[in-house]
Parts: C-alpha cells; structure tokens; sequence
C-alpha cells in the first residue's frame, strides 16, 4: 500500500511541479515583449530655451526589431526675436517593456538639425528618452521627463564644451500606418 501511494504521489507531483515552473516562466516574459511596427504621426512641445517654446511634429517610424527612425521632424520656435524652424532627422532604438513603456537610446549620434533650406545646423547628443504605447498599439507618447542635458557633437562625434543645454519635449501621436 505504501508503495502504491509513493507511486501516485510521483506521478501527480511531477506534472504539477512542471506545469508550476512553465507558469512562473511564462509571467516573467521576456524583456521586449513585443517591437512596435508602424509610422505614428506625433506633435506636442520640444523647448531647449526658456526664452522660447518650439512646437514639434514628426512622423516616428518604428520597425519590428527595435530600431525606428524621424525623417521628417520639424520644430517652430516661437520667442522674442519672431522665432525660427529647422528640421530634424535622427535613428533610434527602443525597449518595450510588458506594460507598454518605452525606452529610447541613439546608438548613431543623436538628433540631426537642418535649416529649411537643408543646411546642416547642428547634431544633439540624444533626445525623448522615453515614451508609452497603448495596449492597442494607436496612440503613443514620447518624452523626455525631466529635462535632457544635452550637448551638441562636434565632427568627431565628441559633445562640443559649452554647448550644454536642458530640453524638454512631450509629444502625442498616433498610428497612421
């Protein structure tokens, strides 16, 4: 009898122990749940001056692997002086975790600026760091939080010395394809 019972208490204990460990493995995930695939049209505030506020527009386009790209950025600046726009072209990286929030890295230099008239202005050391995606995968949301110390690269690739500066930017966007 006792052995009977040994017997059906490894035969129930094992797939239980099995279907346990699958479980816990399975609610860990994976650190990228999923890549967004798509182009988002966004626009909000992107400001690196107190003295004037630029609104920005751009079409993010994100690619399944976790690359992405802004083609066609553009920022107005409004202050004293009337203001002034440039452009804006830059590759990116992303993270998405399980709950929807994105994390952004520029692995290829940072944020490209032009003038209207295609001059190459400058190029930021980063940009946004963060963002969010609803779980439809419709309406995302980029920021940088807290403001981003930025520098400007010089042609090296080096952050240029006093070319410092904090940038804020919120966007709101959703997908268009």
């Amino acid at each position: 009898m006792k052995r009977n019972i040994k017997k059906l208490s490894v035969l129930v204990g094992v797939p239980v122990i099995a279907l346990f460990i699958t479980v816990v493995m399975a609610s860990a995930g994976p650190a990228i749940p999923y890549g967004i695939k798509g182009l988002y049209a966004v626009t909000g505030f992107s400001s690196c001056s107190p003295t004037g506020l630029g609104i920005m527009e751009a079409t993010y386009a994100f690619n399944n692997d976790g690359s992405g790209s802004v083609s066609d950025g553009v920022v107005r600046n409004i202050d004293a002086s009337g203001g002034w726009s440039a452009n804006l072209t830059f590759n990116f990286t992303y993270t998405v975790t399980k709950e929807g929030r994105i994390e952004f890295a520029y692995p290829s230099g940072g944020i490209n600026v032009f003038l209207p008239d295609g001059t190459y202005l400058m190029t930021w050391d980063g940009g946004p760091s963060h963002g969010v995606i609803s779980p439809d995968d419709k309406t995302i949301t980029i920021s940088c939080g807290p403001p981003v110390y930025l520098m400007v690269l010089g042609p090296d690739g080096k952050p240029l010395p006093g070319t410092e500066t904090f940038c804020i930017t919120t966007l709101a966007g959703m997908r268009i394809k």
